[in-house]
């Protein structure tokens, strides 16, 4: 509220008052700095800092995110700038000035081409890079600037300014699923090359396992450096189930996860800081997953449930899945309270844990958390996939805050969950692809919990194709029907394309593409998300589901050349109808093949011999080089000069080396190529012709 002053004796105070007041300390002049950076092509993600160095006090930047340049006003000091942009998938850029202002505007110019590759090199020739981060730190614990995406390659410009750090967090991996973990820090002085080589003698070594959620799939280990802010994880792919060798930079604290899929889940690990030499392996990923205990309390009068860890592990490591979809039911009658919570997902990445079902009852208390019971199973004599063919199950269970808890019944199903037996005291011998255990336990609160796992372990029985209803897929074409072909580095964009159908229409889809049997795959390739299934009619849908293949990621050896399978899925929009394929499409991956050509002499008199040379290779997935295609059948062509059809002269096989040599008569002025057709794991290649001139 405004008061008016209406007397003259309070006009005149307050007219003291402001003549009395100090005035106000005229502003410090400011310039007009330009940013500026001298790029080589069209840049991405640009960022500009700037920071006073007697302060630390950071400056915002005007500019179109797009542009090459950006302006900011400054007083006069000394100032610490940084420019930060990529080219996608290719190389980063952490470009440094450093600049005063004095008496006028300027115009600062940060030089790509001075800047230099960030390396973390280790005495193992056969190690590439999956992944690194590299970022600057201010006096302050700031950051100035990160970089980081995929395989590119990452520059900074080199440079010397007290309290300012580059750090480098690199992940390199090997064929023989070795991972380098590998952390280096520059203080005050990034060298002229800074790069940094180590030996494996001094790095941590140890192990990891991960296991897979009833049958193999991709996921991704990744680390993040614990109390230095690097903004994000760096990863490596791994199969799973699998287990990686690591060798670990000593001394250095990670914060760890498992991502499994598109990023959409993941589990995280426990921290981790490791002294050089070996150390003990761990294994993670053991089923059966369920819930971790949440924080539910009752505040204020007002009951708040909190339970949002569904997805751990039976180690207890927490774990999300923004796949899975969640209903929550609280009712009370009176002073008693029910809370049910049922989990359920469909996803490619795992067939257990379906759908994960908490049924409590309990007695809230008057303020503070609530006494909710938990429990898990313990199953012994799991393989790699979570899989048994005989086993025991134990059951266990706590209440939160303390109490006497016992566990009354513990229950096995192989139909999923339509009928169940009690789990006997001795050993289990299930038949059945599938077993899922329910869990009833009580405590001396009046609690009660009943915890149903839908497909908690697999048993022996092979998975076929599933469904329910009327739900049917059909249409089904990878990559337009096309092979697909990679040489020795290369990423492909794709899609796969299905129709679904159910009277009921379709809510939506997904799919997957393996290599080798659908248990035991040796490769495998998620999509980018889940399928967008566009609805054609009442009862159809087209689902498209997008894929990005790496073949130095995804096809990490020559035996993964050949047929890709399709795994795919479709459910009905009313929730009982779905179909599972296992094989649903498939598609052709091929190693690149190259051929050459050389007809000599030229030019050759008429009647005369003509030897026609050239050699065959093929990209070799485990050397990433082209190698020779032994004993191969190719065959010679010949186009006469003023004619446009290449006819057939004879077919040669190539020796030990890939080489081709043939001879033949001189008839008549013309070109000579050599042409491979394609087989089932290789793509047909055809020289370019070599003319020859005839006397």
């Amino acid at each position: 509220m405004v008061r008016r002053f209406r007397s003259v004796a309070s006009g005149l105070i307050l007219s003291l008052l402001v003549a009395l007041a100090p005035l106000p300390a005229a502003a410090a002049a400011t310039y007009s700095v330009k940013l500026s950076i001298s790029a080589t092509a069209k840049l991405s993600g640009r960022f500009l800092y700037v920071w006073d160095r007697a302060t630390w006090t950071y400056r915002v930047v005007q500019g179109d995110a797009d542009s090459t340049t950006g302006t900011v006003s400054l007083p006069p000091g000394d100032y610490f700038a940084v420019a930060r942009y990529g080219y996608f998938r290719q190389r980063n850029y952490l470009l440094v000035k450093t600049f005063k202002v004095t008496n006028a505007g300027l115009t600062v110019t940060f030089d790509e081409k001075a800047a230099k590759e960030t390396r973390i090199v280790p005495d193992d020739t056969t190690a590439t890079r999956s992944t690194s981060a590299v970022w600057l730190t201010t006096p302050d614990g700031g950051v100035a600037g990160f970089a980081s995406g995929g395989p590119a390659k990452n520059y900074v410009t080199p440079f010397s300014v007290a309290g300012v750090s580059m750090r480098i967090h690199d992940i390199l991996t090997t064929p023989k699923s070795y991972r380098y973990d590998l952390y280096h820090s520059f203080t005050t002085t990034v060298p002229a090359t800074p790069t940094v080589s180590v030996t494996r003698a001094k790095l941590a070594k140890t192990a990891t396992t991960v296991r897979a959620q009833g049958a193999g799939t991709a996921g991704a280990l990744g680390s993040a450096i614990k109390g230095g802010w690097s903004g994000s994880y760096v990863e490596s792919r791994v199969l799973l189930p699998g287990t990686v060798t690591e060798y670990v930079t000593p001394g250095v604290a990670l914060q760890r996860r498992l991502t499994y899929g598109a990023a959409e889940s993941y589990l995280t690990l426990p921290d981790r800081t490791l002294t050089a030499g070996t150390h003990p392996g761990t294994t993670v990923g053991t089923g059966p997953f369920g819930p971790a205990p949440g924080t539910s309390a009752r505040v204020g009068g007002e009951l708040r449930m909190n339970e949002p860890i569904s997805y751990a592990d039976a180690a207890g490591n927490p774990g999300t899945d923004g796949r899975a979809r969640e209903t929550h039911t609280l009712t009370s009658d009176g002073d008693t309270h029910h809370f049910d919570q049922t989990v359920t997902r469909r996803v490619p990445w795992s067939h257990l844990s379906t759908k994960v079902r908490s049924e409590w009852t309990f007695t809230a208390p008057a303020d503070g958390p609530v006494p909710l019971i938990d429990a898990g199973f313990t199953v012994t004599g799991l393989t790699s996939s979570n899989r048994t063919a005989s086993t025991r199950i134990t059951a266990h269970a706590a209440t939160r805050g303390g109490g006497s808890t016992t566990v009354t019944a513990l229950e096995y199903s192989t139909d999923d969950g339509a009928t169940w037996t009690d789990v006997p005291a001795k050993d289990l011998a299930p038949t059945a692809a599938y077993v899922s255990l329910r869990v009833t336990a009580t405590n001396d609160r009046g609690g009660r919990l009943r915890r149903t796992v839908i497909r908690a372990f697999g048993g022996p029985a092979a998975a076929g194709d599933e469904g329910a209803g009327a739900t049917k897929i059909s249409n089904v074409a990878v990559n337009g029907g096309k092979a697909l072909a990679f040489g020795t580095s290369g990423t492909a964009p794709f899609t796969a394309t299905f129709t679904a159908t159910d009277p009921a229409g379709i809510s939506g889809g997904d799919a997957y593409l393996y290599h080798g049997t659908y248990d035991t795959p040796d490769g495998v390739v998620l999509a980018d998300g889940p399928a967008d299934c566009a609805k054609t009619s009442d009862t159809t849908s087209h689902c498209t589901a997008r894929f990005t293949m790496n073949v130095k990621l995804d096809a990490t050896g020559n035996a993964l050349a050949g047929a890709w399978k399709l795994a795919a899925w479709a459910d009905a929009a009313d929730g009982t109808g779905f179909t599972d394929r296992h094989t649903a499409g498939s598609v052709a991956v091929k190693r690149t093949t190259r051929l050459t050509a050389d007809a000599t002499p030229e030019p050759v008199k008429k009647g005369k011999t003509i030897t026609i040379a050239g050699a065959l290779t093929r990209a070799d997935w485990g050397t990433w080089t082209f190698r020779a295609y032994t004993g191969r059948p190719v065959v010679l062509q010949y186009l006469k000069a003023n004619t446009s059809t290449w006819k057939t002269v004879k077919t040669v096989t190539t020796d030990s080396t890939g080489k081709l040599k043939t001879t033949v008569k001189a008839s008549a002025d013309g070109s000579y190529r050599w042409t491979y057709a394609p087989d089932t794991t290789s793509t047909g290649a055809t020289s370019s012709g070599d003319y020859v001139d005839v006397k």
